[in-house]
């Protein structure tokens, strides 16, 4: 288990790619168990609604659908597993590290305007996410990791416009 941890640690830190994982459909299914247990944790600690689990639950779908079709787009399907095995651990464990932010960033006044610690953590944080992916899809897709970074926030910027569209206030 520690080695599969530092394997996941490796991929963040760019020393390893999705290729050195093992492909194999019991940790891919456990990983996206143990990411959506995360994921509904943090929202727990947030104090968010059911319907934010709801939305939730709708991008996970929506980012497992995004990996395949990219690996197919650019016909690299066989590496759906260890890509998205990669993209999961390194999730989890992002997600376990910014967990202890989710309290000071709850109570935080978003009108207050001035960068806090926990939000610049929580900005570096969001960087390095889409820096892990955009690594992770240039090893899988074997292209150049800018347009990679470019494929990444683009998918971002269109996830986050659905789910502000989402979970907008129901009149």
């Amino acid at each position: 288990m520690l080695r599969l941890i530092l394997a996941f640690v490796d991929v963040m830190l760019h020393r390893r790619g999705p290729d050195s994982l093992p492909s194999s459909s019991f940790l891919l299914w456990s990983l996206v168990g143990v990411s959506l247990t995360v994921d509904g944790l943090i929202l727990v600690l947030a104090e968010r609604s059911g319907r934010w689990f709801a939305v939730s639950a709708l991008i996970f779908g929506f980012n497992v659908w995004f990996v395949w079709a990219l690996l197919r787009t650019f016909n690299r399907q066989p590496r759906f597993r260890q890509t998205m095995t990669a993209l999961l651990g390194a999730n989890v464990i992002l997600s376990l590290l910014q967990a202890p932010l989710v309290p000071l960033l709850r109570d935080s006044d978003p009108q207050e305007g001035a960068m806090t610690l926990p939000w610049a953590l929580a900005v570096i944080a969001l960087v390095w996410a889409v820096d892990i992916s955009a690594f992770v899809f240039s090893r899988a897709l074997e292209r150049p990791y800018l347009l990679c970074v470019a494929i990444v926030i683009g998918y971002a910027l269109l996830i986050e416009s659905l789910r502000v569209t989402l979970l907008q206030p129901v009149s």
